[in-house]
């Protein structure tokens, strides 16, 4: 998402319940009639209830049934409200924006439960801070954190069953990277899909599937752009985005995933992009199943002016030109709608324009240029409804404007961006840019006829829309602006049949469901700080049919003496295993060797399939379950002891490989013996994928052995140089007598509130060190930062005092909280040379494990690498590897430079590639 841009589940077959098929639903999904159980109600997003009680005829008398005021329940909740509820046998679960679930009696809004993350306190001074609801499915309640952690729990009572930190099993897919999780994930066929925010900072789009008890049900996460500084991306580190911010769309008939992409970043420098950037800015369709590609199409090439395809896409069964076909669309940033065949990718409508005004002229450097939409849209995370009745997509789009300068960069200006670490986004004036004079942002809601896709009608609001449309079966379409109106209007011609003023902005869409045949209309309220001065309160308001016309006297539900709370002590998170080396006569082997590292391609999942084999004891281990990091591979080892799987063929990196189940497995027809499974157990191996490395030579120089070769991607090209990181900032936390603190973080962020890093937990000597921006987008020196120390659920900062840093700079910083209270006196910083730098590490192993080299440099711009080894090297097979390696280093690090040896591994993690080649070095 725009992280400033404010950023499911399947359908639970309840035992017992009514069921009834969706309209217009590809494959005949199906969904209990008076529940909502994912963000869109069923996995394809329709928004669209079934329920009838609610009609034109009646809406007029729809009145408040009761409204709740989630800070009144809970203090600590932040302001602001985009959460999506989720309603399940009479109960809704709405989510706030950070982070906290509270389960409801839907019929009454008593406060059932409450889940509360138990670090909680690092999101007071969270860069983006929103939560778009959850999913549900196979009797378990996902949440996806802003701290990137995918968390279960518990319907019946909120207690924790499962904790996974997403960069277990997505490369780098952390905070300190840029990530966050704003927004609901979607659970169909038994898998759980996410996303995750952060374009604007770089990062690598993305979406993972897990299976329900949080292992992971793809072999790889599918990527939706290239790695770090290359192809497109070549230019910096900060060239990234594709970021999958908003829920994905599922046809559960047909187990296809489809979902948009984000921009391109730096989001208003596109010469720093060159060409189309795919992927970005796209309409893709992936494989449920295996997460491989299956079709995309690009709907914003060139962009310039930070346009998503944020709209969660709808599938649907309709007509189109008279012929019934599945189709999937979207609407974009860009202020236009799309409709494509759901199958193949072929377009059946394209750039229908849903706002009044798509203009945007090429930014130029210096100069003002108007544009229409603004970077907010259009139509941003505002999910649209298809109505199976009328054959009508409904939108709610935001029609804005804005006026947008382009950052003329200096020769020092572009070193500074590029490679010292400013950070950047491309526009002169602000985030949005500026407000176009006698323009004032607005909205509107219309309908376009699927069969020919045209606009049928289109009523203007006062205010922008962003929390979307939900349809009736009965004809009422529903919607919440930015001005705080709810409105029921008629799906055949947008005339507004019903309103009521809740009187903070609304940015969700409606939840329809029922308790005991009576039918429930609830909404969201409190808004994004993007849009109609949002962010104001955090509340929910649940609507139904009273005796006559709206009266308006209604009250809130009082807060109840208590609740329980969970989230205290959850679950250990998920870890990637630490792996035994391999003994007892077992061997995990894979075929070929090292799988040779190949360009990402658009077109392409950009994957390698392998083989590998069980073996104990010379013989075939048959019916084991082999496990690829936390992968589980389909299927068993067939007679031979074989099993397959694909790897990312795109990341030097290596796949751990063990045994996950030996329960059926046999061995020369028998069953395993209890002293072979255990030693089953303890087995493990690896796929490794790498640079080839080329011309590899060993000869005596300078008191060692001088080892040379050239690293090469499959096709003959060279690795990414290694770049600078990020600064780093550390020091020591302690309590107001000088004791040590663990588990800790701080956190510091920019005024401007747009870019923020957070610290490792402290230690047991209160020490913590942290990715560090050392900078702000308008280059100031000295940058002033707000710090923040974040301890389990308590927050300490000090006001609004910020800190001086050096720009550009390493720093440590020490800090002491308070004795009472959470003001802490304002810490001192001090600059110190050095920063993290990250690239290609090539070293070499020997009998007795790592070498550590008297001297080593990092290979050049053409791959060129050297390692001068000890003399003890003579007459050893070397096995060579290589790290995606970060380290500090005091001096700066360049292509061709020397490595500081301070940092050098002395173990291997599981996750370095290793044997990419060998080297026997003569006597």
């Amino acid at each position: 998402m725009r992280g400033r841009r404010g950023r499911l589940a399947a359908a639970a077959l309840l035992a017992g319940a009514a069921l009834a098929t969706v309209a217009g639903a590809p494959g005949g999904v199906s969904a209990v009639n008076g529940d909502w159980t994912s963000f869109g109600r069923t996995p394809a997003n329709d928004r669209h209830s079934p329920l009838t009680e609610i009609t034109p005829g009646n809406v007029a008398r729809l009145d408040r049934a009761y409204s709740v005021d989630f800070q009144k329940l809970d203090p600590d909740v932040r302001r602001g409200q985009q959460s999506y509820p989720l309603a399940i046998g009479g109960k809704l679960f709405v989510t706030t924006n950070d982070d906290n679930v509270f389960a409801l009696d839907g019929a009454t809004g008593k406060v059932l439960w409450q889940y509360k993350p138990p670090n909680s306190a690092l999101f007071k001074n969270f860069g983006i801070v929103a939560n778009r609801g959850l999913a549900y499915c196979d009797g378990r309640l996902f949440i996806a954190q802003l701290d990137m952690k995918l968390v279960a729990l518990r319907p019946d009572d909120g207690k924790v069953l499962g904790v996974v930190s997403i960069s277990h099993d997505v490369w780098n897919a952390s905070t300190n990277y840029g990530y966050s999780e704003t927004s609901a994930p979607i659970c169909a066929n038994h898998r759980v899909l996410v996303g995750a925010a952060g374009s604007e900072y770089g990062i690598r789009g993305f979406v993972m599937a897990y299976t329900t008890d949080l292992r992971p049900a793809w072999p790889n996460p599918f990527w939706t752009i290239p790695p770090d500084l290359q192809s497109w991306r070549r230019t910096s580190r900060v060239v990234g985005g594709g970021a999958v911010w908003t829920p994905v769309t599922v046809d559960s008939a047909t187990n296809t995933v489809y979902f948009g992409t984000g921009s391109a970043t730096p989001l208003y420098f596109p010469a720093l992009r060159p060409g189309a950037t795919p992927r970005t800015d796209a309409l893709i369709a992936v494989d449920l199943t295996t997460g491989r590609l299956k079709w995309w199409q690009q709907l914003i090439a060139g962009n310039q002016w930070a346009y998503d395809v944020s709209q969660p896409p709808l599938v649907y069964r309709g007509k189109v030109g008279g012929t019934v076909h599945d189709v999937v669309s979207v609407a974009t940033m860009e202020g236009v709608w799309f409709a494509f065949d759901a199958k193949t990718g072929n377009p059946f409508h394209e750039r229908v324009k849903v706002i009044d005004r798509v203009e945007h002229p090429p930014l130029r450097p210096g100069e003002p240029v108007t544009v229409f939409p603004s970077s907010l849209g259009g139509l941003n995370y505002s999910p649209a409804s298809y109505d199976p009745a009328t054959n009508y997509v409904f939108n709610a789009a935001a029609e804005t404007a804005a006026v947008l300068v382009q950052q003329k960069l200096t020769p020092t200006q572009k070193r500074r961006k590029l490679l010292l670490g400013d950070v950047y986004l491309g526009l002169q004036n602000g985030n949005f840019g500026g407000a176009l004079a006698g323009w004032h942002d607005h909205g509107s809601i219309s309908a376009i006829d699927v069969s020919s896709g045209r606009r049928v009608w289109k009523f203007q609001t006062p205010e922008p829309e962003r929390g979307g449309v939900t349809t009736t079966a009965t004809g009422l379409g529903f919607a919440g602006g930015g001005d705080g109106v709810l409105r029921a209007f008629d799906l055949r011609n947008g005339k507004v049949l019903w309103t009521f003023k809740t009187g903070n902005p609304i940015a969700s869409g409606p939840t329809i469901f029922s308790v005991g045949g009576k039918e429930y209309v609830a909404v969201t309220v409190g808004g994004t700080p993007t849009s109609s001065n949002g962010g104001t309160v955090s509340q929910l308001f649940v609507f139904a049919l009273g005796p006559g016309p709206t009266s308006r006297t209604t009250q809130g539900v009082r807060p109840t003496a208590s609740w329980p709370v969970t989230g205290a002590t959850p679950a250990r998170p998920t870890a990637v295993r630490a792996l035994a080396a391999t003994s007892g006569g077992v061997r995990i082997t894979v075929s070929g060797g090292a799988v040779p590292l190949t360009l990402w391609r658009a077109d392409s999942s950009n994957e390698a399939r392998v083989t590998g084999r069980v073996v104990l004891h010379g013989k075939p281990v048959v019916g084991a379950v082999v496990a690829v990091d936390r992968y589980r591979v389909p299927g068993r080892t067939d007679a031979q002891g074989r099993f397959s799987t694909l790897v990312d063929s795109t990341l030097a990196r290596r796949h751990p490989l063990r045994v996950a189940n030996a329960s059926r497995a046999t061995l020369a027809g028998r069953a395993l013996t209890a002293a072979e499974a255990k030693t089953l157990a303890q087995a493990s191996g690896g796929v490794s994928v790498g640079y080839r490395l080329v011309g590899l030579r060993a000869r005596p120089a300078s008191g060692g052995i001088l080892v040379t070769g050239r690293a090469v991607r499959a096709d003959g090209a060279p690795p990414p140089g290694v770049v600078l990181l990020s600064y780093r900032l550390q020091g020591t936390i302690t309590d107001a007598n000088g004791n040590p603190v663990r588990g800790a973080t701080v956190v510091t962020r920019t005024t401007d509130r747009d870019f923020w890093t957070f610290s490792e937990p402290s230690n047991a000597n209160g020490r913590y060190v942290s990715y560090f921006s050392a900078s702000d987008e308008a280059g100031s020196d000295p940058v002033a930062l707000s710090v923040q120390v974040a301890s389990g659920r308590v927050s300490y900062g000090s006001g609004v005092r910020n800190v001086s840093f050096s720009r550009l700079h390493s720093a440590t910083m020490d800090v002491k909280l308070p004795a009472t209270g959470t003001t802490l006196a304002l810490p001192v910083s001090a600059p110190e040379a050095g920063a993290f730098y990250r690239g290609l590490l090539v070293g070499v192993s020997g009998p007795a494990g790592v070498v550590t080299p008297l001297a080593a440099r990092w290979p050049s711009r053409d791959g060129r690498f050297s390692l001068l080894l000890p003399p003890s090297v003579r007459g050893k097979t070397l096995r060579l590897w290589e790290s995606d390696f970060v380290t500090f280093s005091r001096s700066p690090a360049t292509p061709g430079g020397p490595v500081d040896l301070g940092a050098w591994p002395k173990k291997l993690s599981p996750r370095v590639a290793r044997d990419v080649a060998f080297l026997v070095v003569r006597r």
